[in-house]
């Protein structure tokens, strides 16, 4: 497969041969990984060896890594939004999975009725519950959601079709979602039970980073994956619809769009991610650093070639090489950073509480100087760690519903076992579920990571908000926290059941609208109100329709919700009086 020009250059930037040398020990060695990535960025990192061969995953973020999001049913090109729920994204992180070599078996739609194919929608009759992604959604719904309210239209309106193996055996160089942890036999194929086997992710995917805020990550470089040094730290970095001069996409004519939901979906297309490179010795304690980027990706993921630099690529306001901002840590200058503790001799590391075999999960977070430690500081800041310690866990955790979709996680931080070593992060793990989270179903599990500078800590006591959550359904979270040494504690859980969403009746919501398109602020929806207030309430005859409509839509819409045939069907019979809304509302 392609390889970048700079790959060969790697042993003579560090001054070394690329001969394969003996290890030095059999234990591995900590390396961090520093950056600032902008907001809503998909990014994987992964190390090569002197050949060019790809040798250790470190991290990829949880959409791709989790949720599949690089292979999921439907049209490549179909329009985005808000946790959109098809399209595969084939162009989100290719260099990084082709370099890994791995493919998986593509997913298509599992409703194999012809007309709907190319849809986004109307495929209830292969739909189970959704445990993640949203309804397709509007421009304006996905503006209002994306921006402020940060939650899904109910997800007891819409399922989701989870898709089938392509049956004529074509393949995607991206893993299946891993977050389904319930199987319908009336509505899923029976391959949506092997997805989470499939996908081998689960040690390296992280949370997606808050954006505009110093990262870090850390990772035990195993030995076997030194046998080849020097080794290159490559980071691949992607945002959906960041378009240049050069690469200007078009809503209408560059995606796909169903003609019968045109009305709903954003533009994604833009510039391709852009890769970053800096070779390392991970057994010389030491920084490197760079602010150039090593090149680009195709624009529509075909390959896995990386393009050297060009004009082409966005420079500046967090748009195409800028994705990483240029930041300043201990007097270095850069925008991708890795520094190693060394191996045995330089005070490196030798193992890790969290992952004994040298496997260690990567997760983001941390703030500027929340990687150095204290123990054998050689005095540039950097630091270096003490040896495995046992960390012990977080107490008296208790969680309390502070909205629909908001959740208040409140617990005590033990003392460190050693104070030397910084805390690192803080994650949050949530699923919906009436069955306990153990450490084996944390694959499926939504992360929340809380970098040690946004923990606001009184004599130990930490409370956090999560979000993004729905309305009156069981969640199990789990808490643990991790030092800047990759020591881990270990998982703590509780249960709560986030309450039912209030919706007032008459003066604001259309009932069996609402339950039709699952969101009160629908376009359809608001219309119908606009509609029931500026016309219907003017006349007797209006007046009784509104008193007849609501006296007798509560209980239907209570079971149109529940039934996707029914909401079907009521947007079939609702959409011309929609139409007709619309029409008449725009034109007073």
């Amino acid at each position: 497969m392609p390889r970048s020009p700079m790959l060969p250059l790697a042993a003579l930037l560090l001054g070394l041969t690329p001969a394969s040398r003996a290890v030095a020990a059999d234990e591995p060695v900590l390396v961090e990984f520093h950056f600032t990535p902008v907001p809503n960025a998909q990014i994987a990192i992964w190390l090569e060896d002197a050949k060019g061969e790809y040798v250790q995953d470190v991290m990829v973020t949880q959409a791709v890594g989790k949720y599949g999001i690089g292979n999921r049913p439907g049209i490549w090109n179909f329009l985005s939004s808000w946790r959109a729920p098809y399209g595969p994204r084939v162009s989100v992180l290719p260099v990084w999975a082709h370099r890994r070599g791995k493919t998986y078996p593509k997913i298509i739609l599992h409703d194999e009725d012809p007309g709907d194919l190319d849809s986004l929608g109307f495929h209830e009759n292969t739909s189970s519950d959704e445990p993640y992604f949203c309804r397709p959604l509007s421009p304006p719904e996905h503006e209002t959601i994306s921006v402020d309210t940060m939650t899904c239209p109910s997800p007891k309106v819409f399922n989701s079709d989870k898709g089938q193996f392509d049956p004529n055996g074509d393949i995607s160089w991206y893993p299946p979602r891993n977050d389904i942890l319930m199987f319908d036999p009336a509505l899923d194929a029976e391959e949506i039970q092997t997805y989470a086997e499939l996908n081998d992710l689960d040690a390296v995917t992280a949370a997606t980073p808050p954006g505009d805020q110093a990262t870090f990550v850390t990772v035990l470089v195993r030995p076997e994956a030194m046998a080849e040094a020097p080794l290159t730290a490559y980071l691949e970095i992607g945002v959906e619809a960041d378009e240049n001069a050069a690469y200007s996409f078009d809503r209408d004519n560059d995606h796909y769009v169903d003609p019968d939901l045109s009305a709903y979906g954003v533009e994604y297309l833009g510039q391709p991610s852009v890769v970053y490179a800096v070779p390392f010795d991970p057994y010389t304690k030491g920084f490197r650093g760079t602010s150039d980027y090593a090149g680009y990706a195709d624009w529509d993921g075909a390959t896995g070639t990386l393009h050297p630099p060009d004009a082409t690529i966005s420079a500046a306001d967090g748009s195409g090489a800028d994705r990483l901002q240029v930041m300043t840590k201990n007097g270095e200058t850069f925008r991708w950073g890795v520094y190693s503790h060394g191996g045995p001799g330089e005070g490196g590391t030798t193992s890790s509480a969290s992952d004994s075999d040298g496997d260690s999960d990567s997760d983001t977070g941390g703030a500027t100087g929340a990687g150095s430690t204290t123990g054998d500081d050689p005095g540039d800041g950097w630091g270096s760690c003490a040896q495995v310690q046992a960390l012990a866990p977080v107490e008296d955790l208790v969680l309390v519903g502070e909205s629909f979709d908001r959740v208040q996680v409140s617990f005590r931080l033990p003392p460190p076992a050693d104070p030397t070593i910084a805390l690192k992060e803080v994650q949050v793990f949530s699923i919906a579920s009436s069955a306990g989270l153990t450490d084996e179903l944390l694959g499926a599990a939504h992360q929340s990571t809380f970098a040690a500078g946004e923990l606001n800590a009184e004599d130990g006591l930490v409370t956090v908000e999560v979000g993004e959550l729905w309305a009156d359904y069981t969640y199990q979270f789990g808490v643990r926290y991790e030092d800047a040494c990759t020591n881990r504690s270990p998982l703590v859980t509780a249960q709560i059941t986030t309450e039912a969403q209030k919706f007032q009746t008459v003066d604001t919501f259309c009932f069996l609208a609402t339950a039709a398109w699952g969101a009160p602020w629908a376009a359809q929806v608001a219309a119908l109100r606009a509609f029931r207030d500026d016309y219907l309430k003017t006349t007797p005859t209006g007046v009784d329709l509104i008193r007849f409509y609501y006296a007798h839509s509560p209980p239907l819409a209570r079971v149109i919700a529940r039934e996707p045939l029914l909401r079907g069907l009521a947007r079939v019979v609702l959409q011309p009086v929609a139409d007709a809304a619309l029409l008449a509302t725009a034109g007073g």
